[in-house]
């Protein structure tokens, strides 16, 4: 058998140059048929053919493209050069290709480069069987696109699609010419689609041995494999004693169970304190089930200070085995679905100690403070609604203190609640609808210190929307709150009272929408839009006296209010003008159509339209459209758009006009009015039966509080200014304001600033609470290339001139990320003022300032490790 040339050049003395041909191996074809061509094709080039043998082979089809090639009959191989050979999903290039068709071998020198999937091998030679896929590559470099990892190896073995075994090799995701780390194994196998493994390996940093894998795996997929994880680094040096780690290393092993389940297990190493542990185990079981159990722990070396750790604690209180605490976390979570409504969630979570979460876990300051929390959760889903049956328990440390293991012992506890609501639409007309909903819970709750019982509360609502003159929207909403509690003294036994009241609330609201249109002709903007949407607002709550059966004071959760509120919203819409190029097609755009076998029918119609210049991507559409009678395919509309000829539109052309178009409507700017009146303020002499009334921006006479002001202005997605103030009516000035401006140079460069002046702390109507403050803060990110960025922010207190409270940088971080070829370096500089209560009882100012340094090595996952397969 011989292969079949489509020859352009003919050269006696048994040679024969092709130039730039293909050639394509036909086996299919009857011998006899075989045999005439070849005594054709001899005669023609006088080759003499009485060489060859007639076999049939069952072997690939081969493409071979070449530059030119050199026939040898007697020993019956072709030499391709500067060539290119594909078969079945393998390629092969070469600057020197060697076939032997009776051998069905071919061999290469040179440059050569081998592609097969996601793998792209270049090597010094190659030698592969075409029928088998069995072969040696040598001297060659792997490079796989789905890990993003090299190998190199002195001799590969293919063995069979996608299995490879390489000996004396590296891996790595640097260059591999010059790696900063690479890990060297005697053997490797290396499989395709799945996972590949190696003996006696070493990871080297710098060209020094820094860990000996016996058995060395990772995964060229992304399904599980076992096998250790990226090795772990940290550095957290902080300029206070007690939250000073050093450096912190872990090595962590992730075992695949099964498909149902995993386990990580890490060893740590902390510098300053010692070795530890963590365990995460995973499960799902079954479908619509997922779970996990996580626990750590570490074994500190050295005892804690009890001068600068025991907190409101005096020292002399701490018992000499105290100074050495277990340090661990536990946390379990199990999420389940019972049915298709009902899914039940549980939880718990431990913690040894106060200072666990802001030392391994790099928590600045926990919020909260856990020490133990555990609940339940159980709920089901209606079409209307849903019910809920739960159960918790939380614990808090009062304060952050190591040596200090006292809890809030008034924390409430919840055993069980139980909890619904549901909602439907009474009547509908037009745009009138009338809704109820009811809502409530049933609860038993528990604490230490302080009153334990149980409570029962329901509060059906009511809400009607509906317009009023055409022009206005009126929303009326009432609902009353119907509660009944017992309550116990826990430090008293036998005692006990009851309470419970009935709250009536309503809400009321009548807003409209002015709005009016502005059009440019020139400019960034089209169009512009300016909403005004006033509204006016009142919310009443009862006033109702809440106090137990013994006349002791209860509840207080819920104040009595009386406020009307004046609301005015402008909001400013704008279009974007979008100059568009012309747009036609070309005899260019045309060929470029028949070389790539567009439809000739279609390509007929649009000469018609050849030359004709249009004036935006919308015109040319709507040409198309009136040409094929609206008959071509979105598909087809963007294939022509694709091959369509696009121009150059000169600003001051008097055609620009129509070669715009209008983007979506977006909001440019906010400017908002907010004004409070307080109806209990004109009565100095008013007291409530029930809870004090919430609020005291003003004297119990001024009912008009402060005018709020709110400013949002965002004229691109890289600039922003946000600006809030408040206007005292009776002082006659601005007690607080705030402003914020964005802006972002680039996509890679930005920073913001912002001020903040508020002269006293004030309570809101609605029982928020705002702190007195004077700051200045800023914040910048800078991305000096693709490998370095960097950043800082800061607060700068304005006001600390005190004698104890002297630091003006309250706060301040700055961090440099640098991800050079193979590496992923995070350092961040944090620097805070923080206030501890000294034995004494007196406040004190500190400032701790934390060096941490996050190192990945390969910017990726290093090779994971496996048990060989010992069966």
């Amino acid at each position: 058998m011989i292969p079949l040339h489509s020859l352009t050049n003919k050269k006696t003395n048994q040679e024969h140059l092709g130039s730039k041909c293909e050639v394509v191996y036909l086996f299919d074809i009857l011998n006899y048929f075989i045999s005439v061509i070849i005594l054709i094709l001899g005669f023609i080039a006088s080759i003499p053919i009485q060489g060859f043998a007639q076999v049939e082979l069952d072997v690939p089809e081969l493409s071979i493209q070449t530059q030119s090639y050199l026939h040898n009959p007697d020993a019956g191989t072709y030499l391709y050069r500067n060539a290119k050979v594909e078969w079945e999903e393998i390629s092969v290039e070469s600057t020197e290709i060697l076939y032997h068709p009776g051998k069905n071998k071919l061999t290469a020198k040179g440059y050569v480069r081998v592609t097969e999937g996601e793998v792209i091998a270049v090597m010094d030679e190659l030698e592969i069987n075409i029928k088998d896929g069995t072969g040696v590559f040598r001297g060659a470099i792997f490079y796989d696109a789905s890990s993003k990892a090299y190998m190199t190896a002195k001799e590969v073995h293919r063995l069979d699609k996608g299995e490879y075994v390489a000996k004396t090799c590296t891996f790595t995701t640097c260059n591999p010419k010059s790696p900063a780390w690479k890990v060297t194994g005697s053997e490797v196998k290396y499989y395709a689609q799945n996972f590949s493994s190696s003996s006696s390996s070493t990871l080297r940093v710098g060209g020094v041995p820094v860990f000996y894998f016996p058995y060395l795996a990772w995964p060229t997929v992304k399904r599980r494999q076992s096998g250790f994880l990226p090795p772990e680094y940290l550095l957290v040096r902080s300029s206070l004693k007690k939250f000073d780690l050093g450096y912190r290393i872990g090595i962590p092993y992730f075992w695949n169970i099964d498909q149902e389940q995993d386990l990580t297990f890490t060893y740590d190493w902390v510098e300053l304190r010692g070795p530890g542990f963590r365990l995460d185990y995973q499960y799902a079981w079954k479908e619509g089930m997922r779970g996990e159990i996580k626990f750590q722990q570490f074994f500190e070396r050295d005892p804690r200070s009890p001068l600068n750790e025991s907190g409101s604690l005096s020292p002399q209180e701490i018992e000499s085995s105290e100074l050495k605490p277990q340090r661990f976390k536990f946390e379990f979570n199990h999420n389940q679905q019972l049915d298709g409504q009902s899914r039940l969630i549980t939880s718990a979570l431990v913690y040894s100690d106060s200072q666990f979460q802001k030392e391994y876990e790099l928590i600045e300051s926990p919020d909260p403070n856990t020490a133990q929390q555990f609940s339940v959760n159980i709920n089901r889903q209606f079409s209307k609604g849903s019910v809920t049956f739960s159960a918790t328990q939380t614990r808090i440390f009062s304060e952050l203190a190591i040596l200090n293991r006292k809890i809030d012992l008034t924390q409430i506890q919840y055993l069980p609640a139980f909890s619904f609501q549901f909602s439907d639409t009474l009547w509908r007309s037009e745009k009138s609808t009338l809704t109820s909903s009811l809502s409530g819970s049933a609860v038993r709750y528990f604490r230490v210190k302080g009153y334990n019982g149980e409570g029962v509360n329901v509060t059906p609502r009511l809400n009607f929307q509906f317009p009023l003159f055409q022009h206005y929207n009126v929303s009326l909403e009432v609902g009353e709150k119907i509660s009944s509690y017992k309550v116990r003294d826990s430090d008293v036994p036998g005692s006990e009272d009851a309470y419970g009241f009935n709250i009536l609330d309503g809400k009321a609201e009548i807003n409209t929408t002015l709005s009016r249109n502005f059009k440019t002709d020139s400019g960034i903007y089209s169009r512009f839009k300016h909403l005004i949407k006033p509204r006016l607002q009142y919310e009443y709550i009862e006033d109702v006296l809440q106090i137990s059966d013994s006349g002791v004071p209860f509840g207080g959760t819920i104040s009595t209010r009386r406020l009307a509120t004046l609301r005015i919203e402008n909001v400013l819409l704008v279009k974007r003008r979008f100059f568009e190029r012309r747009i036609k097609l070309t005899s260019l755009s045309l060929d470029r159509m028949r070389r790539n076998q567009l439809d000739p029918v279609l390509i007929r119609k649009l000469e018609q339209i050849l030359g004709q210049e249009l004036g935006s991507e919308k015109l040319f559409i709507e040409k198309l459209d009136r040409l094929f009678g609206g008959e071509l395919s979105a598909q087809q509309i963007d294939s022509i758009l694709g091959y369509a000829e696009k121009g150059v539109i000169p600003m001051l052309n008097s055609q620009a006009g129509v070669q715009t178009r209008e983007g979506k409507s977006r909001n440019l700017a906010n400017l908002n009015f907010v004004q409070h009146y307080d109806f209990f303020k004109k009565d100095p002499y008013f007291q409530p039966v029930g809870p004090s009334v919430k609020g005291n921006e003003t004297d119990s006479n001024q009912p008009l509080l402060p005018l709020r002001t709110i400013l949002n202005f965002r004229p691109g997605s890289t600039f922003s200014i946000n600006l809030f103030n408040r206007y005292h009516h009776q002082k006659r000035r601005v007690v607080e304001y705030s402003l914020e401006v964005s802006v972002g140079l680039s996509a890679h460069n930005k920073a913001s600033v912002n001020f903040r002046n508020n002269e006293e702390a004030y309570q809101t109507p609605f029982g928020n609470d705002v702190a007195a403050a004077n700051t200045f803060g800023f914040s910048n990110s800078f991305e000096a290339s693709d490998e370095l960025a960097f950043g800082f922010s800061g607060t700068v207190n304005l006001d600390a001139d005190s004698y104890t409270f002297r630091r003006r940088l309250s706060s301040s971080a700055f961090t440099l990320d640098y991800r050079p070829e193979c590496w992923d370096i995070r350092l961040a500089l944090t620097e805070d003022v923080g206030i501890t209560e000294s034995n004494s009882g007196l406040e004190q100012e500190y400032i701790d300032r934390t060096l941490y340094a996050y190192i990945n090595l390969g910017g990726i996952s290093i090779p994971e490790q496996i048990l060989p397969d010992m069966e």
